[in-house]
């Protein structure tokens, strides 16, 4: 079987330089790129110490170079940077996968906007097979009596940009339209007694803690808690992997889900 050829975009990063280490076994790395000002720019991932490997890093001004031999690429960057980005996809008639969080409502249409029916592409918040399967878990929330209320809480190291993660934002659009609930609050101090169309995103961050969701689901006298805790990057890695394979053998030019991957 011919080994699926891959380049990732924000290599040097904690998920980048993950998914490269989980590559070895199956997939060739074929490009490697970070940003125009970052120190490590024509350096080998060997040289890194992440892989041993020829392949340098390449500057985001080269992205239609790092990326001409790729099958798939994967990039975990800014959402500025996606969006800068996702054209030369397009151009280059490149599979992309995205797991870049932080995107505003606008920023996020303007992705798909670019890359729907243009390329076979993949956005998800989380690349986590076991957070997916929770995804799907959440939309079962609706069947349950109106007394039954929801909270969301989730940590993260303490380095970590985007408050509430986009994993707890996308916990929370599951919920919200599987319950009815119209408004998210991420500080109850300034809203005092809860409403029954408010969902409740809390968030702490502290230490390396690579990720922590739990949803908490009370009734009057019993509550039920759904938790899904990452100990090591490698889960997310892995399931990025998992997308690429997947993501290999698609060839209809559309936006996918993590949902997409782990239903087939």
């Amino acid at each position: 079987m011919n080994r699926i050829k891959l380049c990732i975009v924000g290599a040097c990063g904690r998920l980048g330089s993950t998914i490269i280490k989980e590559s070895i076994d199956n997939f060739d790395i074929v490009g490697a790129v970070e940003s125009a000002n970052n120190p490590n720019i024509d350096k080998t991932i060997g040289n890194l110490g992440i892989i041993e490997s020829d392949i340098k890093i390449t500057s985001s001004e080269d992205l239609s170079s790092a990326i001409s031999n790729a099958d798939v690429t994967i990039s975990a960057t800014t959402p500025t940077s996606e969006l800068l980005n996702a054209p030369v996809y397009v151009k280059n008639n490149k599979k992309i996968i995205i797991g870049t969080t932080g995107f505003s409502e606008d920023e996020y249409s303007r992705l798909i906007s670019t890359l729907n029916n243009k390329v076979p592409s993949l956005i998800t918040s989380n690349f986590s097979i076991g957070m997916n399967f929770l995804y799907n878990l959440s939309e079962l929330v609706g069947q349950l009596p109106d007394e039954f209320e929801i909270s969301i809480n989730e940590k993260h190291h303490s380095k970590k940009l985007d408050s509430p993660s986009g994993t707890a934002l996308s916990i929370a659009k599951i919920i919200s339209k599987s319950k009815g609930y119209k408004n998210l609050i991420f500080d109850r101090t300034k809203h005092g007694k809860r409403q029954q169309s408010e969902l409740d995103i809390t968030s702490e961050r502290l230490g390396g803690i690579p990720g922590i969701h739990e949803i908490n689901i009370a009734g009057p006298y019993e509550i039920l808690r759904l938790e899904h805790i990452v100990f090591s990057r490698a889960a997310f890695a892995r399931g990025a992997l998992v997308a690429a394979k997947w993501l290999h053998n698609i060839s209809e030019p559309q936006v996918y889900s993590m949902k997409d991957v782990i239903s087939n």
